[in-house]
């Protein structure tokens, strides 16, 4: 269960650096570091990977979540 737990903790890290730079490369496409991203390309690449981790992202979260619910 450790094992499982610290892989899943690994991969929310993972998940986290690839949104923020993606998120980051979004920000810049836009023109401001400083605001939301508003994109809704569906020309761009980037859109689709970026919402393909953000989805992966919520549900790494979520499993780390169930080991927290179990400490109950």
């Amino acid at each position: 269960e450790a094992e499982i737990y610290s892989r899943t903790l690994g991969a929310v890290s993972e998940l986290e650096l690839a949104y923020g730079g993606l998120w980051t490369e979004c920000q810049r496409c836009q023109g401001s570091l400083h605001q939301d991203v508003l994109c809704t390309s569906r020309d761009c690449p980037i859109f689709y990977r970026r919402k393909k981790v953000q989805k992966d992202l919520n549900e790494a979260v979520a499993q780390l979540e169930r080991f927290n619910a179990d400490d109950w």
